[in-house]
């Protein structure tokens, strides 16, 4: 008899969820429509911006943007928002972003603009658009147009409504 309970319990938590049916980051059960522009598959890496710390008041943080538009923001150092925060952006944000990044040329632009220099931040972007795949380190003699992309990526991504991500137990 107790053989048969176990089967028997599980039965309905099955399909419970087998009914359940899948669901995106924003939970509305929709899926995000493929576009290569974004990369191959709906949350897959599309866009990551890095601060780097300094000996100063840098602010440090790490973004990373996915092809469904989920984002997910780590708090490092001297900014407002520490720890792991996330965020669902709109797909307009993402069209900025590959907009911005294909007018200053950013998929021909140097890997790493670099100088043995100590105790300085750096920014570290990537962006992934269909087979295209760049990354980029700025720290020193990066040109104004990417200096004005990676302020641009600041001014579309940190305004988002970055909500905390409860740590793991």
């Amino acid at each position: 008899m107790r053989s048969l309970r176990a089967p028997a319990l599980l039965l309905p938590l099955a399909l419970l969820m087998a009914c359940s049916g899948g669901r995106n980051a924003s939970g509305n059960g929709a899926t995000a429509p493929s576009d290569p522009r974004f990369g191959s598959a709906s949350d897959s890496l599309f866009f990551r911006l890095e601060r780097t710390p300094c000996l100063g008041h840098c602010p440090a943080y790490r973004i990373h943007v996915y092809a469904s538009g989920h984002a997910t923001y780590e708090g490092i150092g001297q900014v407002e928002r520490l720890g792991m925060h996330q965020a669902m952006l709109d797909r307009q944000v993402l069209e900025t972003l590959l907009r911005e990044a294909e007018t200053i040329g950013f998929f021909g632009l140097q890997d790493s603009y670099d100088r043995p220099v100590t105790d300085i931040p750096s920014t570290r972007l990537r962006m992934v658009s269909g087979t295209r795949d760049k990354s980029i380190l700025a720290r020193t003699g990066v040109p104004p147009a990417l200096k004005a992309f990676a302020l641009k990526a600041d001014s579309l991504l940190l305004p988002a409504d970055w909500r905390p991500v409860p740590a793991a137990r």
